[in-house]
């Protein structure tokens, strides 16, 4: 396991908490940022580990590709400080989150940041680089939440999420991930981020906005498992390969990754999730 480097740098709503692997020794000059989803951080959702766990953590499986990784968790989530309603935490509020850590990344090396977002991060990317595709270099999105569709209702009464043992047991598909890993997963949600902000369900039951696809100039990744999608906050305004047909760039590639669901990454397929993300992210 590569050693991590957890810090906290100032963001716009107190102190975000990042973490970061490789990023001193990246042999390409390539940087990936991992922006987490709707109820885990960063940390949790792409530096998973337990001990009977093989090949787990996404950002070692970067790092052994030469590739520096970058994760953070969003205000209001784990460690990283928040002012203000857990309500107001939505996209919008990301998205400062994020440029704050893109904006301390470019000030320590001349790096090719390049961006992956997973489910709701997908759509915080996905509205990133329609303003700032000079800042970044390739854009990964990794079953995306693109935003817009039907309104989500109804909207939440509480201000927390609770991030409950069984809800990830029984969100990880048992056909598609190993029952260590199930175990692992859930008691580490439940026992260090028992709680995350409701914001993006208030979003989703509001409307949100969608990430206009021909307002996207940066090389494209998106991919997804097989199974992934059927939840109704994945559903935005047009299906995702209406989507992608969309996609105004000189290079695009869609993977529909056989064997996984919304949680691809941390399961059988996440080694062949890994490759594709790491070829992608280092060729020319």
């Amino acid at each position: 396991m590569e050693k991590a480097v957890n810090q906290f740098i100032n963001g716009q709503s107190g102190k975000i908490s990042v973490r970061s692997k490789g990023i001193e020794n990246s042999k390409s000059n390539d940087i990936i940022v991992m922006v987490q989803g709707a109820n885990i951080s960063g940390q949790l959702g792409f530096d998973f580990s337990f001990p009977k766990g093989k090949d787990y953590s996404f950002m070692d499986a970067m790092v052994s590709e030469g590739i520096g990784a970058i994760t953070f968790s969003i205000r209001g989530y784990a460690e990283s400080e928040l002012s203000g309603s857990p309500l107001e935490v939505q996209t919008d509020q990301a998205i400062e989150d994020l440029v704050s850590v893109v904006e301390w990344l470019r000030t320590k090396e001349n790096y090719r940041i390049n961006l992956l977002g997973w489910s709701w991060g997908g759509r915080i990317v996905g509205r990133y680089a329609e303003k700032n595709s000079d800042k970044i270099h390739k854009l990964i999105l990794l079953d995306p939440a693109l935003g817009g569709g039907q309104l989500i209702l109804p909207a939440p009464k509480e201000e927390w999420w609770n991030n409950t043992y069984n809800y990830y047991f029984n969100r990880l598909e048992d056909e598609f991930t190993e029952l260590d890993a199930r175990k692992a997963l859930a008691k580490q949600a439940e026992t260090n981020e028992p709680k995350s902000p409701n914001g993006i369900r208030q979003e989703n039951a509001l409307g949100s906005i969608p990430v206009e696809p021909k307002r996207i100039k940066n090389s494209t990744l998106m991919l997804y498992g097989s199974s992934a999608g059927a939840q109704d906050y994945m559903k935005g305004s047009s299906p995702r390969t209406e989507f992608f047909e969309k996609l105004d760039v000189n290079s695009k590639s869609l993977s529909v990754i056989s064997g996984g669901g919304d949680y691809a990454h941390l399961q059988d397929p996440r080694q062949e999730i890994h490759k594709i993300v790491a070829d992608f992210t280092t060729q020319t």
